[in-house]
């Protein structure tokens, strides 16, 4: 009886963050719900990649580029032609 008051009152005393995690179970269902939403995000995102390739310039003959390779390469694309327009408004301006 005396160590269930102890435990009840160390139990007071704690925060809930201080109390140990139950473990979340996850159905069967839940995980094939979960496996289906993540190849769907993972097809879009491959999608927008394959987009992305066919818009920025490449060599024919180069290999497939990452997607690391693609964002860089864009970042350099989209700066060039940012540049490229505003050198032309300037000369327009002039």
């Amino acid at each position: 009886e005396e160590e269930e008051e102890e435990e009840e009152e160390r139990m007071r005393g704690t925060s809930l963050l201080d109390r140990p995690k139950r473990k979340r179970v996850i159905t069967y269902a839940q995980r094939q719900a979960a496996n289906i939403r993540e190849r769907k995000r993972m097809f879009n995102l491959n999608e927008a990649f394959d987009q992305l390739r066919k818009k920025v310039p490449t060599f024919a003959y180069e290999k497939r580029l990452s997607r690391i390779e693609t964002l860089r390469l864009a970042i350099v694309y989209i700066s060039f032609m940012t540049e490229l327009l505003d050198s032309c408004n300037k000369k327009e301006a002039s």
